[in-house]
């Protein structure tokens, strides 16, 4: 697995931690009081704190295409 992140860098940024999507998308759930969207989970994984702006255009591209 560390080979295959060095080989392609930019397809494993995340900017939510170690955390998986699942936990990510229960614990909007809580914060919502409803369940919440792919899209509202892809967007809160992958993008930039304060500047709400996708970490790579492969994120932006992935959310257009979801969206």
């Amino acid at each position: 697995m560390k080979v295959n992140r060095a080989a392609n860098p930019e397809a494993n940024n995340h900017t939510s931690g170690s955390a998986s999507f699942a936990t990510h998308q229960s614990i909007l759930r809580k914060q919502l009081k409803c369940p919440s969207t792919f899209h509202e989970v892809f967007d809160k994984a992958h993008k930039k704190k304060g500047t709400n702006q996708y970490i790579n255009d492969r994120a932006r591209k992935v959310a257009e295409l979801y969206s």
